[in-house]
């Protein structure tokens, strides 16, 4: 789906820096809209296995509504209802990806607009977004983390301004060491927020199998044409290992 490749190539890309924080607002509503669609396809099969084929109604359909992480929360169950041996589960960086997510899809896609007529009580998408870069940066390596601190030192205090401040993505002021460690540092998370995302969206793939293996029977049994797509084939990048996820720098 394009939306979700498209966020995965803007997160990839995104920066501090004034030349890629806009990815960082494109990244998020690209993954947010991914994310719903691809979690109310899987409402939308399962309607339609427990209710003899049938497609749900423009009410019911809205009804699902536009909560990611209760989204996420439904399509867990049904690994229940089918009797899988698999689970939707987060651990604490991707509940927080999705949950900032979430709160994205439903208010702050427009978080800037709302401040200038100061109707936005919700916190900034990118102070939300900051706390999972943090979170991917403590889990590199700390010979990692060593190497980019002592090079942003170096950069700073080539670049003649090591006592000046710049304005991070969050609204926060932060010495130059630190805005030079932190563009670095963020170039080396991206790559494992990505691969955390993937990790989020894998299980869908297997879910989806499943639920078109079971329609097609369903529709065959009734004598009815095929109507169904195989619509984990629109999803392969979701089986990729993470050493590929990892080196991929587009998708």
């Amino acid at each position: 789906m394009s939306s979700l490749l498209g966020g995965l190539n803007s997160i990839r890309s995104s920066n501090i820096d004034d030349g890629h924080r806009g990815l960082f607002y494109s990244g998020l509503f690209e993954l947010a809209t991914g994310f719903e669609r691809l979690m109310k396809i899987v409402l939308v099969l399962d309607h339609q296995l427990k209710n003899d084929l049938r497609n749900p109604t423009n009410k019911e359909l809205k009804s699902f509504g536009h909560n990611i992480k209760e989204l996420f929360q439904k399509c867990s169950n049904l690994t229940d209802d089918y009797g899988l041996r698999m689970e939707l589960n987060l651990d604490e960086k991707q509940d927080k990806i999705v949950s900032t997510l979430t709160n994205f899809a439903k208010s702050s896609r427009y978080y800037n607009l709302d401040v200038l007529t100061n109707r936005n009580s919700d916190d900034d998408p990118m102070r939300l977004w900051v706390s999972v870069i943090y979170d991917h940066i403590w889990s590199l390596r700390v010979d990692v983390r060593a190497k980019l601190q002592n090079k942003a030192i170096q950069v700073s205090d080539r670049s003649g301004g090591a006592g000046s401040w710049l304005q991070n993505i969050d609204g926060n002021w932060i010495t130059m060491v630190e805005f030079c460690y932190l563009m670095a540092a963020t170039d080396k998370a991206n790559p494992h927020i990505v691969w955390s995302i993937i990790k989020i969206l894998h299980p869908f793939y297997a879910l989806l199998c499943y639920q078109c293996e079971k329609l097609h029977e369903s529709y065959t049994a009734m004598g009815k044409k095929d109507e169904v797509p195989y619509m984990y084939e629109f999803f392969p990048f979701l089986l990729v290992s993470k050493e590929d996820a990892l080196r991929k720098k587009k998708w």
